[in-house]
């Protein structure tokens, strides 16, 4: 009786880890996963910004500079304002139309409590001018470090920097 009694306790330990160990083995598949998909949004955030920042229209200037400010926070935002009356002027001037296209992103990093990431983005923009003043349209290309910050709930790009 002795034996049969330690044959099943062991067994019932041996079933006990493996429970435990399979728990475990699913709250770290759970962690991944939220992981993951903070970086998908966190990363969908940075290149909505992006676009959003490349697609300016003198047709809709306001809309679009509300746009950017949408999408943006702290630093990035202040910067954007900064700057915000002098291309609004020079779009109204040269009648410019730039479209944005996005062309590839990647998540860089994300703190390990996911309120912040850094991004990279690589977009280019087709830049029309309307007045008739350069009759080819022009392009460029652009690729940045996007740092974004969970605010509220909602992913912002709070700095930017043009990386080579």
């Amino acid at each position: 009786m002795g034996r049969m009694w330690r044959t099943l306790i062991v067994s019932f330990v041996v079933a006990a880890a493996l429970a435990a160990a399979a728990v475990r083995l699913g709250e770290a598949r759970d962690a991944a996963q939220v992981l993951q998909d903070a970086g998908r949004v966190a990363t969908r955030a940075a290149a909505a910004h992006a676009v959003s920042l490349l697609s300016i229209d003198h047709r809709t200037i306001e809309a679009d500079m509300k746009r950017v400010e949408a999408t943006s926070t702290g630093e990035q935002r202040e910067e954007f304002i900064r700057g915000e009356p002098a291309l609004r002027q020079a779009t109204l001037d040269n009648k410019v139309v730039q479209t944005g296209a996005l062309r590839a992103t990647g998540l860089e990093s994300m703190s390990a409590d996911r309120t912040s990431a850094e991004v990279l983005i690589a977009a280019d923009a087709v830049i029309h001018w309307e007045d008739g003043r350069k009759a080819a349209p022009e392009e460029r290309f652009f690729r940045w470090r996007m740092e974004v910050s969970k605010v509220g709930g909602i992913w912002l790009v709070s700095r930017s920097e043009l990386v080579q």
